[in-house]
């Protein structure tokens, strides 16, 4: 026993030497005996005593080997051990650590209910058995006070750090170290001979891997793919005996250069694995479109939920397309794009750029004479004339009476102006307005100035009655003489007028081929009467009880009625081509659509889809080293209502933008390593039509164990350039990227094999050695693990603490005796009365 002051021991005198006086005189002596015990131990305490105490409770730290060199029966091998120590612990303290290149925490399911069940530390992290990082982990983490033993259930193929260092270590701290040995993995007599695959793709974007695979017999086996730790996928195949081509595809939806990794597994034949860099990049998108936002909202979603990286120009066509790998033009009149930009587009698509056009109602055909324009011949389809190349005649009868008032007449109007603006130039309008009498705001002329007759129909305003036959008779005298192919006549009304010899006319118009239609708005029309026109003259009839659709409705019926290149009718496409752009799309069973533009695909163009009467839907085709496709509907809530909330939607929206994906790159980036310098060599060769940049922008690696360094980037040739960096013994995936995105020098990645995917077997040797060094036994059983062997921990303990408490119980016993005795006194009195 030691004291802190023992100085203090002196004081205790004098609580005895009190006692010893009252002694003789005192008549409650085991109250005076308490009293004194309390003030020495008080006195006692703040001497500050201590006793030295030895035990022998075991604290075990179980290092397991989770990584890629240890098999699936090692891993467990080690969960069923680590499930036993657990077991036989008692009172003693045990942590079971995972490790590899470094340790970490157990995952909360690997632990599991009834023990452990351990798996591969996942990624580069596992790539590597570092067991001096692993023992030094272990000996930091025990706790004082107990005996110190370290477990390690490794295959003891050490690729990291110095075992001797550890060793040493463990000898200082006086840690025995028991070693548990793991099969390790088995040579496999599955030889791989080459893998082959692109060295950069776009993210997201299909890719082939090729695997050339030597097999001693013919067995059925599995193809496992990962990428930076995450499962791709699993395929089974059949190998033959002797060499076998293998022909995967992956894709994988992240950026920058990233580890692929692989393993073939047979049974009986073992493991064949490989791993290599792959840069990927966000494909840049071009949308030109100047629809509103919510109905292109569905397009936008399909590209940014597929890893694209959208611009949208709502002002045309930019002058410059550099960095752009796709151009989606969206509803956009052709003939309104600059030459110019017809050049630019392409320019960029010869290039290897891709493009797609989307058509819509903004796309009017337009007869021309010569050659096709740049971006015409660009296009694997051409805007179709009408069914005849003839001009039509429209004439629209719209009611102004007072009832039209507000909302009707507005949209009304509106409706006249969408019909016009649908005009050919070749066509002729006339717009002739009436009440109880009629009057001509546009008389019959040709659509050449669609604005000037547009702003003559914002003119009209509503008054009067409602005198329907006059008006007819009106516009079918004045149309009849019209040298067109088609003469089309639409009433719009919103009241009840009498016959007249409204039927009179409409028997005359269907003689001499001039088509009715009538369109009824609100409830209060005579439908009757409606009908009996549009059907007398081989037109349409139209009730809307809110007007709110009026203007689709109208120019429907003017394109169905007149042969014009817009077709709106319900259709369901036709499957010409089967090609990879419709996988995983369902397209039997899309819902239909509500139109289409007529276009004419080219001979030597592919056409996947069709409308109707041999009208394409989706074609496509190879223009240089680029591709174009067109699509004939649109990809909005218009003709494509129902298909933008089919769950097949996104996923043909992606494939076709996937498929016009450039497979040429402005730059071709390849990484190697040059074994007898130990340095990484990345060599950059520009495309023939790429010149050579300005400056070289400042390039960098970046590499396991923290590494990262900039690279000198020299130009070796016209067109070529080469950049060299040593990196030492470091092993993993090295990561080359320019600090500013650049076309001609792109993120290049480099996989250098670390020996943890080269070691077979387990060395039992080294592991024999560590127990021998450290005292610790080999091979040791569950129990065996929390034998001391003779050894104990030192520990001090405090008795400050419990004098303390002593001398609050002696002093609570003397209080209480005390109080005991006067309360006896008191009631002795009493009985005496008694």
């Amino acid at each position: 026993m030691t004291f802190e002051r023992a100085w203090a021991l002196f004081l205790i005198l004098l609580p005895v030497g009190w006692a010893a006086w009252e002694w003789r005189a005192s008549t409650r002596r085991v109250a005076l005996l308490l009293k004194t015990g309390a003030f020495v131990a008080i006195l006692l305490a703040l001497a500050e005593p201590r006793i030295t105490v030895y035990q022998s409770k075991v604290a075990a730290a179980v290092l397991v080997d989770t990584s890629a060199s240890v098999s699936p029966d090692d891993l467990r091998t080690e969960s069923a051990f680590a499930a036993q120590v657990e077991k036989a612990r008692g009172r003693n303290w045990t942590r079971v650590m995972p490790f590899a290149r470094n340790t970490r925490n157990a995952a909360a399911e690997e632990h599991i209910k009834d023990g452990w069940q351990l798996r591969h530390t996942a990624g580069a992290p596992g790539h590597g058995t570092n067991l001096e990082s692993a023992i030094r982990d272990a000996a930091a983490s025990l706790p004082p006070g107990m005996t110190a033993r370290i477990v390690l259930a490794s295959d003891g193929n050490e690729n990291l750090g110095s075992v001797t260092r550890a060793i040493w270590q463990a000898q200082q701290l006086g840690i025995p170290i028991d070693t548990v040995p793991l099969a390790g993995r088995p040579k496999p007599e599955l030889r791989l001979e080459s893998v082959s695959l692109p060295v950069q793709v776009f993210s997201g974007e299909r890719f082939p891997i090729e695997i050339t695979l030597d097999s001693p017999r013919a067995a059925p086996a599995t193809v496992e793919l990962t990428a930076e730790g995450k499962s791709l996928g699993a395929n089974s195949v059949e190998l033959a005996a002797g060499v076998n081509h293998l022909r995967l595809h992956g894709n994988v939806n992240s950026t920058g250069a990233v580890d692929l990794a692989g393993k073939v597994s047979a049974a009986g034949l073992g493991e064949a694995r490989f791993e290599q860099a792959i840069a990927l990049r966000r494909p840049r998108v071009l949308l030109v479109s100047n629809d509103p936002a919510a109905s292109e909202q569905h397009l936008r979603r399909a590209l940014e939920a597929n890893a694209f990286e959208v611009e949208q120009s709502n002002q045309g066509v930019p002058s410059n397309l550099d960095g752009f790998q796709l151009v989606i033009i969206n509803n956009w009149d052709m003939q309104i794009i600059p030459e110019a930009r017809k050049a630019a587009l392409e320019d960029f698509v010869k290039k290897g750029g891709g493009l797609v056009w989307i058509a819509g109602e903004h796309n009017v055909y337009v007869e021309k004479k010569g050659d096709e324009d740049r971006l015409e011949r660009t296009l694997p389809a051409k805007l179709a004339p009408p069914r005849t190349q003839d001009g039509t005649a429209v004439v629209l009868i719209i009611d102004k009476s007072s009832s039209m008032e507000g909302r009707k007449i507005e949209l009304a109007r509106q409706a006249a102006s969408g019909v016009v603006e649908n005009l050919r130039p070749i066509d002729s309008v006339g717009v002739l307005i009436f009440d109880n009498t009629y009057e001509w705001a546009v008389p019959i002329r040709k659509a050449t100035d669609r604005n000037a007759i547009k702003r003559l129909i914002a003119g009209i305003q509503p008054e009067g009655g409602t005198q329907i036959a006059p008006a007819l008779r009106e516009a079918y005298t004045r149309v009849l003489p019209e040298d067109a192919v088609y003469r089309h006549i639409v009433l719009l009304t919103d009241g009840i007028s009498e016959e007249g010899d409204s039927m009179i006319t409409a028997a005359e118009a269907k003689r001499n081929r001039v088509t009715i239609s009538t369109v009824g708005l609100g409830l209060d029309v005579n439908r009757a009467f409606l009908n009996k026109v549009a059907l007398g003259a081989e037109g349409k009839s139209y009730f809307l009880d809110e007007p709110a659709g009026l203007e689709q409705l109208l120019l429907r019926d003017v394109e169905e009625h007149t042969g014009m290149t817009a077709v709106e009718k319900q259709l369901r496409p036709r499957v010409i081509q089967r090609a990879e752009i419709l996988d995983g799309v369902d397209i039997e069973n899309a819902p239909p659509l509500q139109g289409y533009i007529r276009f004419q695909a080219r001979p030597t163009a592919d056409t996947i889809l069709e409308a109707d009467q041999k009208d394409p839907l989706l074609v496509r085709w190879q223009y240089g080293l680029g591709r174009a496709a067109v699509f004939t509907s649109d990809a909005k809530n218009r003709w494509a209502m129902n298909w933008v909330t089919w769950p097949g939607f996104d996923r043909l929206w992606a494939n076709i933008f996937r498929d016009l994906l450039p497979h040429a790159t402005a730059s071709e980036a390849t990484a190697d390593f040059d074994r007898a310098a130990s340095e990484l060599v990345v060599d950059y060769r520009l495309s023939a039509n790429v010149p050579d940049p300005a400056s070289v922008p400042d390039v960098f690696a970046i590499g396991p164990n923290d590494f990262r360094a900039p690279l000198r980037v020299s130009k070796v040739a016209a067109g070529h350039y080469r950049a060299r960096l040593p990196i030492g013994q470091n092993q993993g995936l090295f990561r080359v990227r320019p600090l500013a995105d650049s076309a001609a020098f792109p993120e290049v990645g480099f996989y250098r094999q670390e020996d943890e995917m080269l070691e077979y077997g387990s060395n039992e040797q080294l592991l024999r050695q560590v127990a021998t060094a450290t005292g610790g036994r080999y091979q040791p059983s569950a129990r065996q693990v929390f034998e001391s062997g003779g050894r104990s921990t030192s520990t001090t303990m405090e008795l400050w603490p419990a004098l303390l408490a002593l001398a609050v119980l002696l002093n609570l016993a003397e209080l209480v005796m005390r109080k005991s005795k006067g309360l006896m006194e008191s009631l002795r009195p009493h009985s005496q009365e008694a």
